[in-house]
């Protein structure tokens, strides 16, 4: 057993480094003594969470490129290993919602690009990173779920189905790597302060819906959520996997 402290010295791969999450995740960790290796579609924002990380005296650097190409897990592993000489934590972060629209009216199109976005990618690191992690006998991995993977969400098929599937796989990887070392939770966020939240489709009325389902009547800042996944990601959590944590400001009714 161990304290988040005792991250010093590990690495860490972040997707989606570049938003508001997947950024405060990655200075969390950096600030906590680990070197990050920085995944977004978005080169500048990798570029940029990287730079402000190092500048404050931690480890950091930047890969950009769409989560959903199988390559860019491979090059996201290869980089904690060449840059910082391991790899000892993996934070699924990158997602995306779409246009919400009945499920019915959903085009084929638009549900693949969701599973492809917010779960396949994960499978795909978490597929890349487990054997290195395995042959080490240690290893934590955080995926990112979400509140609308745990009970539905009405007008978001695709992505709650997506994210359900992110907790299964948590679940299912979790039993799989028990006795590896390697140890494999969720988080599973409701209204979070993040970039999601300023896409077109994320309209006030949603905004103002979900945010009356939460008890505490505000919505979750990205520094709660890094707390939480920096402690999932120590050697503090040692008989915890397969777990999925709650993050919804009392929301949670499962």
């Amino acid at each position: 057993m161990g304290s988040s402290h005792e991250i010093q010295g590990h690495a860490a791969i972040v997707t989606g480094a570049g938003g508001g999450i997947g950024s405060a995740v990655a200075h969390k960790l950096a600030e906590l003594g680990a070197g990050v290796v920085c995944v977004d579609l978005n080169p500048a924002a990798a570029k940029q969470v990287a730079q402000d990380i190092v500048a404050v005296g931690g480890r950091a650097v930047a890969i950009d490129g769409d989560v959903t190409d199988p390559e860019l897990s491979l090059q996201a592993v290869e980089t904690a290993h060449t840059e910082f000489g391991r790899l000892d934590i993996v934070v699924n972060n990158a997602g995306a919602g779409s246009e919400m629209a009945p499920l019915w009216e959903i085009d084929l199109d638009t549900w693949r690009r969701n599973l492809d976005v917010n779960l396949t990618s994960q499978f795909m690191l978490c597929k890349a990173a487990v054997p290195g992690m395995v042959e080490a006998g240690y290893g934590r991995i955080v995926n990112v779920a979400s509140a609308a993977g745990m009970e539905g969400h009405a007008l978001s098929s695709p992505y709650a189905a997506a994210k359900a599937g992110v907790v299964a796989m948590t679940k299912s990887l979790g039993k799989e790597l028990a006795k590896t070392g390697v140890i494999v939770n969720a988080v599973a966020p409701a209204l979070i302060g993040s970039g999601m939240l300023d896409e077109p489709w994320f309209s006030g009325d949603v905004k103002e819906h979900l945010l009356g389902r939460i008890p505490m009547g505000r919505v979750g800042d990205p520094r709660e959520v890094a707390e939480m996944i920096a402690f999932l990601a120590s050697p503090a959590v040692s008989f915890s996997t397969g777990a999925v944590f709650d993050l919804s400001g009392g929301r949670a009714t499962y």
